[in-house]
């Protein structure tokens, strides 16, 4: 064999390669080593300490990063509960209310802080408290769900600070009250529920103030969301005006200054130092042995979209005031480690390269010297592939080809070096595979499948793939072939095939036996309409004929038997065996053909199918006596998953399409797929019904994918299940 370019046909022996690489690799591992120590040995310090500074510029960076998003977030909560707030403090109930303070207005206020509780999910308490303190209106969003509170629960608020507060505002300002922990009665609630208190003053029609709307921030959910921006910088930290922690370096730390009565076990001092900077300082960065922490002081109340200039909106109280301190900390210890890492080992490290650089070069030279040995490697593995491996330059001759074409075609490799591909091939096979060799040589890969007869093989069934050999350059220089033999594959496709058509024919007939009451009393009816036309126009001859009549029965008779015919035509449709006829087929045909098929069954059991078909469906390509034993076995399979069903017996056949796709589904209103079987539904012998064998799925999904479709189910949200297979619509 001859390989293209500078292959050989033959590589030389493996002892003869050593040979020279022992001669010539300690020449050539000191020069390539000598040279590579020398380039090594200005940018490794170099590199090690422009490294440094990089990771310590990216980590600052990551800091900065995090507090913006945080915020961002921050300002984002803040800006839609102001906005709620203000919402509720000119709405129509609270103003209906306020004009009619009765039990049924205040319902209606309730239920509309109930409906705002429930869609935002932000708000602990949403609350109306009268002048005198006393809450009017309470909704508590307890275990997650929200809750009108009845009115002997309500309580008491005059003399917290938030309702003291507002009390001395006017309807145009709100109070934004301190980020704290939630206060019951007197006492901190358990477990901790972190809130904020937006509170604004309402007046009625006249301008008299009546009371004050209240919001209570679920904190949690801040929190949360502060704590998703953690990244490889460290966790981000809140503290308040005062300095204190309210999302800490522990969970110690935080909310300390809600229980001054408790003794601080090892933490207050730990960052003293630090929170006074924050307290003195809008931003910077605090340094210690353990930790530089990046901080700066946000504005939660002002970072939203611009009020200042609306009148009539109102705004929180003081927002140029009331601030946090956001902050970031992270570990100094892996740049400073690295500094000393270099400037410790820096020699050590240029050493243990240099050696690297040693052993790099004697494997370089070893792989020069080896090429050929991994070519006559190669050259082994190619001849003892069961695929025809070749290699055809651009004149059409082979210039390499293994030892599989020996079995082929009866001639070794060095007989079939040099020949064009028409002087191996046959005339006809040639010019069936002419237009790809071309295709190959224009530089495009090529993969088609035919039937070749061989020497020795008789016909065989082959997939061939030409890959261009282009130069960097772009010019083609010839193709790669390889061949493969699948006719043991195709001959298990057709085995499996043959299989499944038998199986399908095995259920069409015992379906058609489980209905043969029902297929009888269809075809009953029309045969007793005949009887009785035919009998009435035999007593009619007898006696004076009237023509009218008589045409009348005969149309009747001749009516009734096409209809007794229509359903045998359609049972033997149905039941009939051969091979697949794959056409265009109309799966709206298909739906209503099943349909008819079991439309007696379904109304003796009280089952209504509903037909929801789509106008003008694209047609799909494949055997319409296959796919209609699908849509069959799948609205049997429904009909039967209905009996237990006391009413609601419903089964809707429908169909779309897009532009790839024509869609078709059966659904029923039954108690659905059963858990145990879920994941195996489609598996032969797999069943929930005592007296089924659990093959109607299987053959179902053998016969889609057979269509290169896809079939599956999904659970109805109303209950019951929707079996849905899809086919590609047939080109036009």
């Amino acid at each position: 064999m001859k390989l293209p370019g500078h292959w050989s046909t033959r590589a030389p022996t493996i002892d003869r390669v050593v040979q020279l690489d022992v001669r010539r690799l300690v020449a050539q591992t000191l020069l390539f080593g000598v040279v590579f120590s020398i380039l090594l040995a200005i940018p490794v310090a170099i590199y090690q300490q422009a490294e440094t500074r990089n990771l310590l510029s990216l980590r600052q960076a990551e800091q900065e990063r995090v507090i913006k998003l945080s915020a961002q977030t921050i300002h984002q909560e803040m800006d839609a509960v102001l906005s709620d707030l203000r919402y509720l403090s000119q709405h129509n109930e609270i103003r209906s209310y306020l004009e009619n303070n009765d039990q049924g207005h205040r319902r209606n206020l309730a239920l509309e802080y109930l409906g705002l509780a429930r869609q935002k999910r932000l708000y602990d308490q949403i609350r109306f408290i009268g002048l005198d303190g006393i809450e009017e209106v309470r909704v508590d969003f307890a275990g997650g769900k929200p809750k009108i509170v009845a009115e002997q629960d309500l309580q008491d608020k005059h003399d917290r600070y938030y309702f003291q507060e507002t009390q001395w505002l006017s309807p145009g300002q709100i109070y934004v009250s301190p980020f704290d922990l939630n206060v019951e009665h007197g006492i901190v609630e358990q477990p901790l529920k972190p809130a904020i208190r937006f509170a604004v003053p309402v007046a009625d029609s006249q301008g008299l103030i009546r009371g004050m709307v209240v919001l209570n921030y679920l904190g949690q959910r801040l929190i949360d969301k502060l704590g998703q921006l953690t990244g490889q910088t460290g966790k981000v930290w809140l503290l308040d005006a005062d300095g204190q922690w309210l999302i800490g370096p522990t969970r110690q730390d935080a909310w300390r200054f809600m229980f001054p009565r408790q003794p601080h076990a090892n933490a207050p001092a730990l960052f003293d130092a630090f929170r006074q900077q924050t307290i003195l300082e809008k931003s910077g960065l605090y340094r210690s042995e353990d930790n530089w922490i990046r901080f700066e002081r946000i504005y939660p109340l002002t970072g939203g979209i611009p009020y200042s200039n609306m009148l009539d909106v109102a705004q929180p109280e003081a927002a140029d005031r009331y601030y946090w301190t956001l902050a970031v900390a992270r570990s100094p210890s892996p740049p400073q480690t690295s500094n000393a890492f270099v400037q410790r080992d820096r020699w050590a490290i240029y050493g243990t390269l240099s050696l690297f650089a040693f052993l790099a070069a004697a494997g370089l030279a070893f792989a020069i010297n080896r090429n050929q040995a991994l070519a006559q490697s190669l050259e082994k593995v190619i001849d003892s592939l069961p695929v025809l491996v070749a290699y055809v330059d651009t004149e059409q001759r082979y210039r390499f080809n293994n030892q599989a074409y020996e079995g082929f075609f009866g001639l070794s490799p060095g007989q079939i070096y040099g020949k064009t591909v028409c002087e191996v091939l046959d005339e006809a096979a040639y010019r069936e595979v002419r237009p790809y060799v071309e295709q190959a040589l224009a530089g495009k890969p090529v993969t088609f499948e035919r039937q070749f007869s061989y020497e020795g093989e008789g016909i065989r069934d082959m997939v061939v793939t030409f890959l261009p050999d282009t130069s960097p350059q772009g010019e083609v220089r010839g193709f790669f072939v390889v061949a493969n033999d699948v006719s043991l594959v195709k001959q298990s496709e057709q085995r499996e095939r043959q299989h499944m058509q038998e199986q399908a024919h095995v259920s069409r007939l015992a379906s058609m036996g489980e209905m043969a009451t029902g297929i009888a009393h269809e075809i009953n009816q029309p045969l007793a309409a005949i009887a009785m036309y035919s009998a009435a126009g035999v007593r009619t001859l007898q006696g004076e004929c009237d023509r009218g009549q008589m045409k009348t029965w005969l149309e009747a008779i001749n009516a009734q038997a096409k209809r007794a015919s229509e359903i045998v035509q359609r049972v033997r449709h149905f039941m009939r065996k051969g091979k697949p006829q794959f056409g265009p087929v109309d799966l709206n045909q298909v739906a209503r053909e099943a349909a008819a098929l079991l439309r007696h069954e379904a109304q003796s059991q009280g089952v209504e199918i509903a037909l929801q078909l789509v106008g003008n469906l694209p047609p799909v390509e494949g055997d319409v006596i296959l796919l209609e034993q699908v849509v069959f076995n799948l609205l049997r399979n429904a009909l039967e998953a209905l009996l237990p069903q006391p009413n609601g017996r419903r089964i809707t056949l429908h169909t779309s399409f897009d532009a790839e796709q024509v869609y078709f589904e059966v659904g029923d209103t039954g108690p659905g797929v059963d858990p145990a079987i879920a994941e195996h539904v489609f598996d032969s012998f797999v069943s929930s019904k005592q007296e089924g064998m659990g093959m109607g799925l299987a053959i179902s999904r053998s016969i889609i994918e057979a269509h290169v479709g896809k079939l599956r189910y999904t659970a109805n949200p109303e209950g019951g299940t929707t079996f849905m297979f899809c086919l590609a619509r047939k080109a036009v």
